[in-house]
């Protein structure tokens, strides 16, 4: 028999969130076409793609591709045909998915392809996935990768067994935001993450939440509902490309290229994903 459920406040409850907030546009990584030629031979950037010269809009013959150059300065430039700009970016986005392969396999392989091709025709809008919901829900749950929802869940199954009364209120939330701030969130940066494409696709995690949204107390035991939120930023900072070990990827080379430069400025958008997750427990 159901008993009245013991929440002083209403639904739904914000249980935790980051210091990071949703739908940021002004962060680095957020920011396109604001780079020159000039700025890019700073960064040392000259050698961006193994196909094309997206500095001059030619296209290498074979032998030309084969023999990829290093530096526009120091070394002969190689000879390419004259195209449009526009196929210039599409051969360099043509060679970005190829060169994602070698972060994906598996369940989540496509995801990266996806998100290139949003960020080739999306014009910035925001991208949502069930793919991506999936992998959320399963890092979230996962052991040894995150400890967030083993916490909520003994909280609340402490809080009730304890005390028989006792209700889930403000007082509550607060410490329970305060362990939550202590731990590894729900990330994509498990060791499997580095091949099996979510690595590639998202990694890090720019911004989460979580709510409780449905709490039901019985004679024995109670249920609950809790609601997953995360945002990242499919775009590269500065800061990505001045690490050498992204540097060194030309996939990473040409995306912060097809991003950053003037004359291309595709852009970044915000991936979200999210999930329901049913908890319960006995008192």
């Amino acid at each position: 028999m159901n008993m009245d459920m013991l929440l002083s406040m209403s639904l739904p409850v914000e249980i935790f969130s980051t210091f990071h907030r949703f739908d940021n546009y002004y962060i680095d990584d957020m920011q396109y076409g604001d780079l020159s030629d000039l700025d890019f031979q700073q960064l040392g950037l000259d050698d961006i793609s193994a196909r094309v010269d997206p500095f001059r809009c030619l296209e290498f013959d074979r032998m030309s591709a084969f023999n990829i150059y290093r530096s526009r300065y120091d070394h002969p430039l190689p000879k390419g045909v004259p195209i449009s700009r526009q196929r210039c970016a599409d051969i360099m986005f043509d060679e970005m998915k190829e060169l994602s392969t070698q972060f994906a396999g598996g369940m989540y392989a496509p995801l990266i392809g996806e998100l290139i091709d949003h960020f080739h025709y999306g014009n910035g809008r925001p991208r949502s996935d069930g793919l991506l919901n999936r992998a959320y829900e399963e890092v979230i749950k996962g052991s040894g990768t995150n400890s967030v929802l083993r916490e909520i869940w003994g909280a609340i199954d402490k809080q009730l067994y304890l005390k028989r009364q006792a209700s889930l209120d403000c007082r509550f939330f607060m410490e329970l935001k305060a362990k939550i701030n202590h731990l590894r969130l729900p990330k994509f940066n498990r060791f499997i993450d580095r091949f099996n494409g979510l690595g590639i696709s998202i990694h890090d995690i720019y911004a989460q939440k979580i709510e409780l949204v449905r709490f039901q107390r019985y004679a024995m035991s109670w249920e609950a509902l809790l609601f997953f939120k995360g945002q990242d930023h499919f775009g590269l900072g500065r800061e990505y490309i001045a690490n050498e070990l992204y540097k060194n990827f030309r996939f990473f080379r040409i995306w912060f290229f097809l991003q950053r430069h003037r004359d291309y400025a595709f852009k970044p958008f915000m991936t979200n994903f999210m999930v329901h997750i049913p908890v319960k427990g006995g008192v």
